[in-house]
C-alpha cells in the first residue's frame, strides 16, 4: 500500500513537470553521471567549445539522440529562451520516438533541469501536451516544457536531464542521459532560413519576407515587417494564440502589432499567409542584427512560452516622400497602386482657408484590390494634424486598370500657404494591447496604443484656377485629356425678386485626340460662401465629344438675392462620379465683376453664335397700348437664321428696364418651330408698366435664352433661368393714326382696306363692304399673336358701332379680297345721305390703339326712288280759284 503511494504521488508530479531545451553538445549513457567518466569528458568537452567559438551553430540535427530502451530514443529538437522583467523564460521540446512494439508510456519519463553547479529548476510541460499519455509503435510525440529562470542564466550553463522510474534507486529515479547546450549554439535563425515550429499542434515554416522602415514624426520611426507562415502539416491552423517582439541588439523587446489583414491567422493545410507587424520605434534605435521573435501564449495565466527567434534583415528606408503632382506606388495585398494628389484648391478666409483636393488611385496590378480604408489628414510644419474625413474608400475595390478619383476637403488654420503644409496616407489604426516594452522585459499592460504609419507623405500641388479676371484660358490635365477652360462672360441677370449669375465657360480641348467631356456640374462660392441648392450647368452643344483644337461651351448658372454685394467669385467646374459624389475638376477666380451686358443700339442687329449656327438679332418697334392705369410696352422682336441649316435660339426670355434702373417681367409669344437657313422669325415681348411710370423713352430690354432642367428650354417648356443675355436699347412710342386705311403694318402682314362702301338701303339696315388686300412681304413664323383689330364706323350722330376681326378668318390673304357686313340700328332709318368714319383698332389685352381713320360718305345708290308729290290747283273761275274768298262765307 505504501509503494502504490508512492507511484501515484510520483506519478502527479510528474504531470506537471516542464523543462526548456537549447542546443545540445553531447549525449550521454547513464553511466557518464559518474566523476571518471565527467573527467575523461573534460578535454573533448574544452576542445569541441574553442572549436566551436569559431563557428555559431544553429541546428540540432547534428545532436545524437539519447536512448531509453534498447531501440527507442528521445532527442532535443528545439530550445528556445525568453528575455522577461522577471527573468528568463526558457522552453525545450523533447522528441520521444517509438521503435519498439509495443506503446511507450510517457508516465515512465520525465525530463529535469540542473546547472553545471548543481542548481535545480522544475520544468513543467505546457498545457497542450499534458495529455500525451503514450507513443504508439513506430510514431513519435514532442513534448514542450517550459521553466523560469534567472536573468543571469544562459542555455550553455543548462544540462537537460532524461529521468526514468528505476525502483531500485534510493529516490526510485534514474538519470538515463543528459544534454549539454553549447555556448557556440544560437537560437536565432539566420537572415533567409526558414524556421519549422509547432503551433497549435501544427507544424508550420516561418520565415521573414523583409523589413521596411518609414519616416515618422516626433523622433518615432514606423517599422514594418513582413511573415510568411508555411502550414506543412495536414490540417487547418486556425488562430494560434501568438504573438510577435521585435529584439533589439541590446535586449530591449518591442511588441509588434499585426495590421488589420495580419490579425487573424487562418491558414488551410499545405498553404501560405504573409503578415504584416508594425511597431513605432525610437529613430535613434538601431535595426542592425535585431531579431524577430515568435511567442506563444499558453494557459489561462497566458504564459508566454518562445517559440522562435529569427534574424532580421538589413532593413530598407521607404521613402513615402512625395514631391508635387508626382505619382506615389502603394503596394497592397502585391498589387501596385499608384497614387497621385491631382490637384489642390485653396479658399482663404479671415485666419482659416479651406483646401480641397483629388486623389487620384489607379490599380496598376493584375488582380482586384480592395482599398484599405486608409487614415487621411494634414499635417503642418510644427506637427499639427487635420483629419480628412470621406467615405470614398468605405469598401473601395478596384479591378485591374480601374481609376478612383477622390474629393477631400479640409479646414485649417492659418494662411493659406500650402508649401508649409503635407498631405499624409496613414495604414488603418491597429490595436495592440500591450505597450512599447522597456528595458530587457516585454511589457504587457492592459492599456492598448493604435498603431498606424504612412504610406504616402504628399506636396501640395499648386491650386489649380485661373487668375483674376476673364478669357485667361487656364490649362488643366487629367485622365480625360488636357483641356484649357476660361470664363467667357460673367452676366448678372433680374428674374422675379432675385437675380441669376450666369456665366460662359469655354473649354477647348488642347490635344491631338478626340477626347468626351466627362459629366460635369457646376459649383459656386461667392465671398468663401458656398452656394447650395439652385445651381446649373448647361452644354451649350448636346454631344460631349470634342475633337481636337475644338471649342465647347457651357453656361454655369445660380441664383442670389437682388440686394446681395459680391466681391470674389468662384466658378468651380465638378466632374460627378455617382449620383451622390462629384469630384473638382476645375476653379476659376473672378474679382466678382460684372462686365455689362452687349449692348445693341436702336436700328442695329446683333448676331450671336458661331459661324455654323449663327442668328441675327434685333428689335423691330416698340409702341405702348395706354390704360387708365398701366401703358403696356410692346416689343416686336426678330430672329433670323444666318445658317446653312435649320437653327435657332430657344424659347427667349426678356426683362424691360427703365432708365432708372427698374425691371418689369416681360411676357414673350414666340413660335415653336426652328426656322430654316434665311428664315425670319417674331417674337413679341410685353409688359404692363404703372403710370407712375412717367419716362418710358430710353428703356432697355434685355433678352436671354430661356433653360429649365440643366438644358434650353424649347417647344411648350417654361424656362426657369436664361443665359446669354443682350441688352437692346428701345424707344417705346405711340404709333402715329394713319389718315388712311391703305398701307397699316399689321406685322408681319400689311392691310390695304381703304375702299369701304356704305349702302343706305331707306331702313334700319346699312350694307358694308370692303375691298382689301392683306399681304405678308416675307417668311416669318410668328405664334399666335394675341392681337385683336376692329373695325369702327362713327355715323353723322356720333354713334358708334364695332365689328371684330381676325387675322386669317374674317381676314384673308390676298389682293383684292371683299369683306361684307351690316349694321342694322334705327338711326339709318331717316338717313338718306351725309357721312361717316371708319377707323381700325388694335386691341391687345383690354387695351386698344388706333392705326387709321378716313371719312366716307354714305352710297345712296340702293336707297328706293320715291314718287315726287305734285300739289293740285283750282280750275280757273271756281270759288277756289279766287285766293281772296277763302274766308268769305256768304252768311257774313
Amino acid at each position: 500500500m505504501d509503494h502504490k503511494k508512492v507511484i501515484t504521488t510520483l506519478l502527479s508530479s510528474v504531470l506537471l513537470i516542464s523543462s526548456s531545451g537549447g542546443t545540445i553538445l553531447a549525449a550521454a549513457n547513464p553511466a557518464s553521471t559518474g566523476k571518471n567518466a565527467s573527467s575523461s569528458a573534460n578535454k573533448p568537452a574544452a576542445n569541441k567549445k574553442k572549436a566551436a567559438a569559431n563557428k555559431v551553430v544553429h541546428t540540432l540535427a547534428n545532436v545524437p539522440p539519447v536512448k531509453v530502451t534498447a531501440r527507442s530514443t528521445v532527442t532535443l529538437t528545439d530550445v528556445n529562451i525568453l528575455s522577461q522583467n522577471d527573468g528568463n523564460t526558457v522552453t525545450y521540446t523533447l522528441t520521444y520516438k517509438n521503435n519498439d512494439s509495443k506503446p511507450m508510456m510517457m508516465l515512465d519519463y520525465w525530463s529535469k533541469v540542473k546547472t553545471s553547479g548543481g542548481t535545480s529548476f522544475s520544468p513543467k510541460l505546457i498545457a497542450k501536451d499534458q495529455e500525451k499519455k503514450s507513443v504508439s509503435p513506430g510514431s513519435t510525440v514532442d513534448l514542450t516544457y517550459v521553466m523560469k529562470v534567472g536573468r543571469e542564466v544562459k542555455l550553455s550553463d543548462l544540462n537537460f536531464l532524461i529521468v526514468k522510474w528505476d525502483f531500485s534507486k534510493p529516490n526510485y529515479e534514474s538519470t538515463i542521459g543528459k544534454f549539454v547546450v553549447p555556448a557556440s549554439y544560437s537560437i536565432t535563425t539566420p537572415v533567409g532560413k526558414t524556421k519549422t515550429v509547432r503551433l497549435s499542434d501544427s507544424a508550420v515554416k516561418v520565415k521573414v519576407s523583409g523589413i521596411k522602415v518609414y519616416p515618422g514624426e516626433n523622433k518615432k520611426q514606423y517599422v514594418k515587417i513582413g511573415v510568411n507562415l508555411n502550414n506543412i502539416s495536414y490540417k487547418l491552423l486556425d488562430n494560434p494564440n501568438v504573438k510577435w517582439i521585435l529584439r533589439a541588439p541590446g535586449g530591449t523587446n518591442y511588441p509588434l502589432t499585426p495590421d488589420k489583414d495580419s490579425t487573424g491567422i487562418s491558414i488551410q493545410a499545405q498553404a501560405n499567409k504573409t503578415l504584416s507587424l508594425m511597431a513605432s520605434l525610437p529613430t535613434a534605435l538601431k535595426l542592425e542584427k535585431s531579431e524577430l521573435l515568435l511567442v506563444e501564449e499558453q494557459g489561462e495565466e497566458k504564459t508566454a512560452l518562445p517559440i522562435a527567434a529569427l534574424q532580421l534583415p538589413e532593413a530598407s528606408q521607404t521613402n513615402v516622400n512625395t514631391e508635387a503632382n508626382q505619382p506615389n506606388l502603394i503596394s497592397i495585398d502585391g498589387q501596385t497602386v499608384s497614387t497621385l494628389l491631382e490637384s489642390a484648391r485653396v479658399r482663404a478666409e479671415d485666419e482659416e482657408y479651406e483646401l480641397t483636393m483629388q486623389w487620384v488611385l489607379k490599380n496598376q496590378g493584375k488582380k482586384e484590390v480592395k482599398i484599405p480604408k486608409y487614415a487621411l489628414e494634414i499635417r503642418t510644419e510644427d506637427g499639427t494634424s487635420y483629419p480628412i474625413e470621406t467615405k470614398a474608400l468605405d469598401d473601395l475595390k478596384l479591378k485591374p486598370g480601374s481609376t478612383k478619383t477622390i474629393k477631400l476637403t479640409s479646414t485649417l488654420q492659418g494662411d493659406g500657404d500650402t508649401s508649409k503644409i503635407k498631405f499624409v496616407v496613414m495604414t488603418p489604426a491597429s490595436s495592440d494591447e500591450s505597450k512599447e516594452g522597456t528595458g530587457t522585459g516585454t511589457s504587457t499592460g492592459a492599456a492598448g496604443f493604435q498603431f498606424s504609419y504612412p504610406v504616402g507623405i504628399y506636396a501640395i500641388p499648386e491650386s489649380v484656377t485661373s487668375g483674376d479676371g476673364l478669357t485667361t484660358e487656364t490649362v488643366i490635365k487629367n485622365s480625360k485629356g488636357t483641356f484649357g477652360v476660361s470664363v467667357g462672360s460673367l452676366q448678372r441677370l433680374p428674374w422675379m425678386d432675385s437675380d441669376i449669375i450666369a456665366a460662359k465657360v469655354t473649354i477647348r480641348n488642347a490635344s491631338t485626340k478626340t477626347v468626351q467631356l466627362p459629366e460635369l456640374e457646376a459649383m459656386f462660392t461667392i465671398d468663401s460662401a458656398r452656394i447650395d441648392g439652385d445651381t446649373k450647368l448647361i452644354r451649350a452643344q448636346g454631344g460631349k465629344l470634342v475633337g481636337p483644337g475644338m471649342v465647347t461651351e457651357a453656361y454655369l448658372l445660380t441664383k442670389i438675392p437682388s440686394e446681395l454685394n459680391m466681391g470674389r467669385l468662384e466658378l468651380t467646374l465638378l466632374e460627378k462620379v455617382s449620383e451622390t459624389e462629384t469630384n473638382d475638376w476645375i476653379t476659376l477666380n473672378t474679382s466678382g465683376l460684372i462686365q455689362p451686358l452687349a449692348y445693341v443700339a436702336e436700328g442695329k442687329s446683333f448676331t450671336q453664335g458661331t459661324s455654323e449656327k449663327e442668328t441675327e438679332l434685333g428689335v423691330r418697334r416698340t409702341f405702348v397700348y395706354p390704360g387708365s392705369s398701366s401703358d403696356i410696352v410692346y416689343t416686336e422682336f426678330e430672329m433670323t437664321n444666318k445658317s446653312l441649316r435649320q437653327n435657332g435660339l430657344g424659347k427667349l426670355v426678356g426683362y424691360y428696364k427703365t432708365a432708372d434702373g427698374m425691371y418689369y417681367k416681360a411676357e414673350a409669344k414666340q413660335a415653336n418651330r426652328v426656322p430654316g437657313p434665311g428664315q425670319k422669325s417674331i417674337v413679341t415681348f410685353w409688359a404692363k408698366v404703372p403710370k407712375s411710370v412717367k419716362t418710358l423713352s430710353d428703356m432697355r430690354l434685355i433678352v436671354g435664352e430661356g433653360v429649365a432642367d440643366n438644358k434650353f428650354v424649347t417647344g411648350e417648356g417654361d424656362a426657369t433661368a436664361y443665359v446669354n443675355a443682350t441688352s437692346f436699347e428701345i424707344q417705346p412710342k405711340s404709333l402715329p393714326v394713319l389718315s388712311s386705311l391703305n398701307d397699316i403694318d399689321l406685322y408681319p402682314f400689311k392691310f390695304s382696306g381703304a375702299n369701304i362702301r356704305a349702302y343706305l338701303t331707306g331702313g334700319t339696315s346699312v350694307q358694308f363692304e370692303m375691298i382689301y388686300s392683306l399681304t405678308q412681304e416675307e417668311a416669318v413664323d410668328s405664334g399666335e399673336s394675341g392681337h385683336k383689330y376692329i373695325l369702327s364706323v362713327t355715323d353723322g350722330s356720333g354713334k358708334v358701332f364695332d365689328k371684330e376681326l381676325a387675322l386669317a378668318t374674317d381676314l384673308k390673304t390676298g389682293i383684292n379680297q371683299t369683306l361684307t357686313w351690316s349694321i342694322d340700328d334705327r338711326v339709318f332709318d331717316k338717313i338718306r345721305g351725309g357721312s361717316y368714319r371708319v377707323a381700325l383698332y388694335d386691341v391687345f389685352e383690354g387695351q386698344r390703339i388706333r392705326l387709321a381713320e378716313q371719312a366716307y360718305s354714305y352710297d345712296t345708290s340702293k336707297l328706293p326712288k320715291e314718287e315726287p308729290v305734285i300739289p293740285e290747283f283750282p280750275e280757273e273761275g271756281s270759288e277756289n280759284n279766287n285766293g281772296n274768298n277763302n274766308n268769305s262765307n256768304p252768311n257774313r
